[in-house]
């Protein structure tokens, strides 16, 4: 994550988050049955407000003849497509599996069914971390002995052990238990501190600039994915490098150029991967959107680089959460990106709130803000043709850890550690829920047109159609202010909604 100068933002927030325990457990997200939708006649709506709803779904719904006068008007063109969905989810660190090992063991297996299962979010994506991170207890590489250029010496052990909290255990888990196949990607954050030029793997050290040092650490991620293959863990894909831009240098980085990342992946992790593992997708970048058009035009640019670049990863962090949005507009530089490179995903692969220094920075139990920014993020991402969106940790404790750079940050869950029985799902839970647990892998997204007047904004607003032919529509209300709008569906009638303040929205109908 990348840390800014601070901001005026209000350190007040009301707790809206909902507690669980093993007495008392939270209710399971409804899924959607065929009583919800008995015909083309009727939609399903599931709404997140801060009034009270958290995913509270009304089926069956009969369209109607005409519109409820509503200033927002919103239609859809689903015959018109466009980029295809991987899906959703969210990190499985060292710090998420060290919280949920310290619950007890229902609690445990509460948390996970809470993303993994029908009865939660039933998330399709995961990112794992490759040796250490800032989310970790301390600093750790696969391979410790200098000048090691063969890696006889690589091993996951560590993987296995205390001190990463049995993150290779914690994966194998949430692997069995998952009921929507996962695609699973990895990313690194250093090499081991040999490899770099300052003998360390913080201060935004660089790659020691010898062709054995590249070749070695083009070798340690092919080891790496035999390795978890050994245990039984296939991955869809990898980044090149946690954001090679650099950190405050507080925690583990490996800076990189988008030159130097172009030179690497051409003459060294491209040929190595694409040799020892053909259907691994990679990633450039792996960093933040205002990095964007230069990398990928460096990259992309580069017929003989991208080659072996199937995507591209990006972080908001660069953005503040998306303040800066309407400035820095980072949307319209994806846009622009998938313009210019139509064969290249997008993918968000880190997101999180609570990074910003003394003002903003860690957990804030319940604050709907929060959720606002993941719903406005992810709803933004996907109009300008990202594929899906990825979390940082899945939980962590209500300090926002644990994190040995003292980085801590908030998470959608976070656990009660000295309680082992109490957990919290914040709002951002719900609202990630909006999208993954909806808009499944493979699914299309469709054109959608908001309107608003003078007075009143338009809708955000985004569509898909599903793999089993469903119109999947999220409309997000970030206003104080309750709305009318319409959603006009052609042949059929209106969807006519009367939404509270600070809401969000999923409507279902067959296509």
């Amino acid at each position: 994550m990348l840390l800014l100068p601070l901001l005026p933002l209000s350190l007040a927030w009301t707790d809206d988050s909902v507690k669980c325990t093993s007495s008392e457990p939270c209710a399971p997200i409804a899924s959607l049955t065929p009583s919800d939708l008995p015909d083309r006649s009727t939609y399903t709506v599931y709404t997140t407000s801060q009034s009270g709803a958290r995913l509270e779904k009304v089926g069956a719904i009969p369209f109607e003849a005409s519109d409820n006068g509503g200033w927002q008007k919103i239609t859809l063109d689903a015959s018109t497509t466009y980029q295809e969905v991987l899906g959703f989810g969210g990190a499985l660190t060292d710090a998420a599996s060290i919280t949920v090992a310290k619950m007890t063991d229902d609690v445990q297996e509460m948390i996970l069914r809470d993303y993994y299962t029908g009865d939660g979010l039933e998330y399709t994506v995961g990112r794992v971390p490759i040796a250490s991170t800032d989310f970790s207890t301390g600093v750790y590489s696969y391979d410790e002995t200098p000048e090691d250029f063969t890696l006889e010496n690589f091993s996951i052990d560590v993987d296995k052990s205390e001190v990463s909290g049995n993150k290779l255990g914690f994966v194998q888990r949430v692997l069995k238990m998952t009921t929507s196949p996962l695609s699973l990607f990895a990313s690194p954050w250093a090499p081991p501190a040999w490899m770099t030029q300052t003998n360390s793997t913080t201060g935004n050290p660089s790659l020691r600039d010898e062709e054995e040092v590249r070749s070695a650490w083009a070798l340690y991620f092919s080891k790496f994915f035999a390795a978890y293959r050994e245990e039984g863990v296939e991955f869809w894909g990898v980044t090149v490098q946690n954001e090679p831009a650099g950190n405050t240098g507080a925690w583990q980085d490996l800076k990189m150029s988008d030159a130097e990342q172009r030179d690497f992946i051409k003459n060294n992790l491209g040929p190595q991967l694409r040799a020892d593992e053909p259907d691994l997708k990679i990633m450039m970048l792996d960093d933040q959107r205002t990095h964007l058009p230069s990398w990928a035009d460096t990259i992309l640019g580069d017929e003989e680089a991208a080659q072996y670049v199937d995507g591209i990863g990006l972080h908001w962090y660069a953005e503040v959460a998306d303040y800066f949005a309407w400035a820095t507009q980072p949307f319209a530089k994806m846009s622009k990106v998938n313009d210019k490179y139509p064969g290249k995903f997008m993918l968000a692969t880190e997101a999180c709130n609570g990074f910003i220094p003394v003002i903003d920075q860690g957990p804030k139990l319940g604050d709907w803000n929060r959720a606002e920014r993941y719903g406005f993020d992810i709803l933004s991402d996907l109009n300008a043709f990202a594929v899906g969106w990825t979390d940082w940790n899945i939980a962590l404790d209500l300090s926002g850890g644990p994190n040995w750079a003292k980085n801590v940050v908030d998470a959608p869950i976070l656990a009660d550690t000295d309680a082992t029985d109490t957990y919290y799902r914040n709002p951002m839970y719900y609202y990630l829920g909006h999208f993954s647990k909806f808009v499944r892998p493979g699914s299309k997204r469709i054109q959608v047109t908001s309107t608003g007047n003078l007075i009143s904004a338009a809708m955000e607003a985004t569509g898909f159609v599903t793999p089993d032919g469903k119109v999947v529509l999220v409309v997000l209300n970030r206003d104080f202010a309750g709305h009318k709008y319409n959603v006009e569906v052609e042949g059929r009638g209106f969807v006519n909604v009367d939404v509270d303040g600070h809401s969000i929205q999923t409507i279902i109908f067959d296509q």
